[in-house]
């Protein structure tokens, strides 16, 4: 397998690993538990599987990895989980997945205006297209609408700080040691919120089940790294856009919600200019 071909196969696998954790988390919490006490508990697994990988790997944390830009990445992160958990649980689950896809877009975009990139207009159309996608899923002034997708849409403007500011992190602190970081910060966040809401008892099955979202968690997060590290990401980059089809799938399958018409247009329109803007990146990269 070329390392163009392993890059592409390993984008994929990590946004399974991504996605299956969220149709975990909302699972669960379809059983009865608070959302942000699933969070809780899913988060403190994953910073234990973080922390003993660390160690094995000689990467373990270490107070020197509190830099500022590690901060407000980790900060930006936890604020946008506990905004799009709020949301998930309440408007369909590939509805949530289609709109978190306004990251790429947004990112170029603050490319252009913060960074003072430069972005062709063949981008800005793509940036457009992939926008009227998002508002046909979200559907504002129908009574399709729910208020819940708008807290996507901030969880999204959030993520695009967080990738902003992974800029700035230095490259000797290990990627497993920001993840150690984020999951502990993640699980007393949500655990605040979870003790205000009410502490529900777990069912065995309910353990199972959030044991498996922070391995899928892990393994999304994992694979994701690893396709940095092989290959071309202008190669490998359209295949997060598998997300959607996967959101889709499970949320058939998980929740027996069927996308109507319209959902399907604006899924539709979020998937091909997405992989089009990637691909209009890595032409316009050549050129230069």
């Amino acid at each position: 397998m070329s390392q163009n071909a392993r890059g592409s196969l390993y984008m994929v696998l990590g946004s399974i690993g991504y996605v299956v954790n969220d149709s975990l988390v909302r699972k669960v919490s379809d059983q009865g538990l608070d959302v942000y006490q699933v969070l809780c508990m899913r988060s403190a697994g994953l910073a234990v599987l973080m922390y003993a990988v660390g160690q094995l790997r000689g990467e373990s944390f270490q107070t020197s990895h509190l830099q500022s830009s590690v901060l407000k990445r980790v900060a930006a992160e936890m604020l946008a989980g506990v905004l799009f958990f709020a949301a998930v649980v309440r408007i369909e689950f590939a509805n949530a997945q289609a709109i978190l896809l306004l990251v790429p877009f947004a990112v170029t975009m603050a490319a252009a205006v913060v960074l003072k990139e430069r972005v062709s207009m063949l981008r800005y159309l793509t940036v457009a297209l992939g926008f009227v996608g998002v508002v046909i899923v979200i559907r504002p002034a129908t009574d399709g609408f729910s208020a819940a997708s708008l807290l996507v849409v901030a969880a999204a403007a959030v993520l695009v700080i967080r990738e902003l500011s992974t800029r700035d992190v230095p490259a000797e602190i290990p990627a497993v040691s920001i993840g150690f970081v984020t999951a502990v910060g993640m699980t007393l966040v949500t655990a605040v919120l979870a003790l205000a809401a009410g502490w529900g008892s777990v069912t065995l099955g309910q353990l199972g089940l959030i044991t498996l979202a922070f391995s899928s968690l892990y393994f999304g997060y994992y694979f994701t790294i690893q396709t940095v590290r092989v290959g071309d990401l202008s190669v490998s980059a359209p295949f997060r856009y598998t997300t959607l089809i996967g959101a889709v799938i499970l949320g058939i399958v998980l929740f027996d919600e069927i996308p109507d018409l319209l959902t399907i247009v604006g899924i539709s329109i979020i998937f091909i200019t997405g992989i089009y803007s990637v691909y209009l990146e890595r032409t316009e990269a050549r050129s230069t």
